[in-house]
């Protein structure tokens, strides 16, 4: 059952994904303004968050060991925000920028940093059970 979930849960996974960079790569009307901290920079972190948590359900489903989980949910994210980043610089109306990839930075951060502070909710027993309590 866990080898089903765990191809569900990557499957849900690589379609946010694909979906992620299908929106962020659609032509723009205009170009944002740039602030330090705007509502663009917010669906930024959001959306990164979103994807990093995703990324380490599905590792958690699929028997993956700890360290595993956390540094390709890291990198997978990592990249997904770079290459998209660097794509809309080549969509009509869009920009590219280091601050949105910062801001993406920071949805991943926050995602494993919530990792660390709970981890018995992202991991899973040996017998295959999910709880909060040992």
């Amino acid at each position: 059952m866990s080898n089903k979930r765990s191809f569900i849960y990557f499957i849900l996974t690589g379609f946010y994904a694909a979906l992620l960079m299908f929106v962020l790569l659609l032509p723009g009307d205009s170009l944002p303004v740039h602030k330090v901290f705007s509502v663009d920079k917010f669906w930024h972190i959001l959306t990164y968050f979103i994807l990093t948590l995703a990324l380490i359900f599905s590792f958690r489903e699929g028997n993956w060991q700890r360290w595993f989980n956390r540094r390709w949910s890291l990198i997978i994210a990592l990249i997904h925000g770079g290459v998209s980043e660097i794509l809309q610089g080549f969509s009509p109306g869009r920009s590219s920028g280091l601050d949105d990839w910062i801001a993406n930075c920071i949805g991943i951060g926050l995602a494993l940093l919530l990792l660390n502070i709970f981890p018995k909710f992202f991991e899973k027993k040996t017998d295959g059970s999910y709880t909060i309590d040992n």
